[in-house]
């Protein structure tokens, strides 16, 4: 498969041979999980926003009459692992990362 594209600024084209599987690799990793929402960031809570949060929180607070108390997040206490079958504590010794499967059907 050919794709033509050109590079941002440029006005000359260029071609790029790729396999079909890597095509539809690449086209998907701009498409979103189920259940998720694609956000925006406007006014203040964009990234390159002038204005300090801190005072943004203060003409909040001036405007409104009240001060802004930020909850602070509860912290449940972790959970001791214990093995099913003797009951005795399991100390976590390395964690290992899904692996990724690719099929190719050809």
């Amino acid at each position: 498969m050919r794709i033509r594209y050109r590079k941002p600024h440029s006005q000359r084209p260029k071609i790029l041979a790729l396999d079909v599987m890597e095509f539809i690799r690449r086209f998907l990793q701009h498409v979103l999980p189920t259940g998720f929402m694609k956000i925006r960031y406007y006014g203040f809570m964009n990234p390159n926003c002038a204005v300090p949060l801190e005072r943004i929180r203060a003409l909040i607070e001036l405007s409104y009459g009240f001060a802004l108390d930020l909850p602070l997040p509860e912290l449940e206490p972790r959970r001791q692992s214990t093995c099913p079958s003797c009951g005795g504590l399991l100390k976590l010794r390395s964690l290992l990362p899904p692996l990724k499967i690719l099929r190719r059907s050809g």
